[in-house]
């Protein structure tokens, strides 16, 4: 898998090819765009849990119990690192998303959202749990949420089949792609952590971030002063 293994080496030369690594690191972040997954609100939850422990596992870094898990909602498995600690923090932040996609579902029908984990730099004696302003590595993952609760049930059987095609196809190409990119992941400093440290990004937080944008520009318009006219 694509993790990275613990790098030493305490002369000059190295702590010197470590510095200038994550000065290179900290301006480029690399950037997978998965495809988009068509689903129900009620399988958002387990979509993502199954993509995010997938690419959690390909970017493990050598010192977890590797578990196997069965979906919950398709006839499928997926890896994940076996640390309580990651799996407690992918929890929370799922259910933040499941929140969010009830509410967005009941007021509007169909939803589109992007959900993305992004990897950071790993300091000295840090775990996963702090994240660093570096982002090195980043997966966005786009889901088309539809309402299709008073559909045939034989179409909803469908599409639930669909899905589970296309999660497979979105968990092979992760391994896939996390095995072949490799080279920019940043140096291991510590052997305490099972990963780097990460961070879930939800739609809403995109939204408020909008929302916030949108606040301010039209505050500056109000509060500009007209131009004035000349005689």
């Amino acid at each position: 898998r694509g993790a990275c293994a613990p790098r030493g080496g305490g002369t000059e030369a190295s702590a010197a090819s470590v510095t200038s690594a994550r000065r290179v690191f900290r301006m480029n972040c690399e950037i997978h765009q998965l495809a988009p997954l068509r689903c129900e609100a009620f399988q958002a939850k387990e979509v993502m849990r199954a993509v995010l422990h997938t690419v959690l596992f390909t970017r493990a870094l050598g010192v977890v119990r590797p578990r196997d898990v069965d979906c919950e909602l398709f006839d499928l498995s997926y890896a994940t690192c076996g640390d309580p600690g990651v799996d407690a923090a992918v929890e929370e932040r799922l259910d933040a998303l499941q929140a969010w996609l009830h509410r967005k579902t009941r007021a509007g029908g169909e939803t589109h959202a992007r959900v993305t984990l992004s990897f950071h730099e790993l300091g000295d004696g840090e775990s996963f749990h702090k994240k660093q302003s570096a982002c090195w590595e980043q997966w966005r993952v786009p889901l088309e949420v539809v309402v299709v609760d008073d559909a045939p049930r034989a179409l909803r059987e469908q599409l639930a089949l669909e899905l589970q095609d296309a999660l497979r196809g979105a968990i092979q190409h992760v391994i896939g792609l996390a095995g072949e990119r490799k080279d920019h992941i940043p140096p291991v400093t510590t052997n305490k952590a099972a990963c780097f440290p990460f961070n879930v990004g939800l739609p809403a937080e995109e939204e408020e971030k909008r929302n916030g944008a949108l606040g301010t520009l039209k505050k500056l318009l109000v509060d500009a002063s007209p131009p004035s006219m000349l005689g």
